[in-house]
């Protein structure tokens, strides 16, 4: 049980690591789309709160049949640029950009990194 507490520590490490990543991103994507008086603050604030919301109208619509993956998908991406637009004081054009390119993004580096891992782990592996 002495085990229970550097786990919960080191999760809790990287959730606050993801936060500031995917804060980095969202600001990267308002950047982009022109959006005026962007903040690390205000793009770890609609992290959290479109965060939040994203997953409790995801998980909602979710349980859809036959659409709900994709019902819930659209649902989240739709809640967080309606957490973004307040926030950032912009559009809606300019809130659904900044998501948008926020979510390829960080999906390109990630499948980036995800990709040279792999690479580094079969190149170790092909070591004699």
């Amino acid at each position: 049980m002495d085990v229970a507490g550097p786990i919960l520590a080191i999760i809790a490490l990287g959730a606050l690591i993801g936060l500031l990543i995917q804060a980095g991103f969202i600001l990267w994507g308002a950047r982009i789309a022109g959006i005026e008086g962007r903040t690390f603050g205000k793009a770890i604030g609609t992290t959290i709160l479109g965060g939040f919301a994203s997953c409790i109208v995801s998980v909602m619509l979710g349980g859809l049949l036959v659409t709900g993956i994709v019902s819930g998908f659209i649902g989240g991406l739709l809640i967080s640029v309606l957490v973004m637009m307040p926030i950032f004081r912009t559009s809606f054009g300019k809130a659904l950009g900044a998501t948008v390119l926020a979510w390829v993004m960080s999906l390109l580096v990630m499948g980036g990194l995800a990709l040279a891992a792999l690479l580094l782990v079969g190149g170790l592996a092909a070591l004699p």
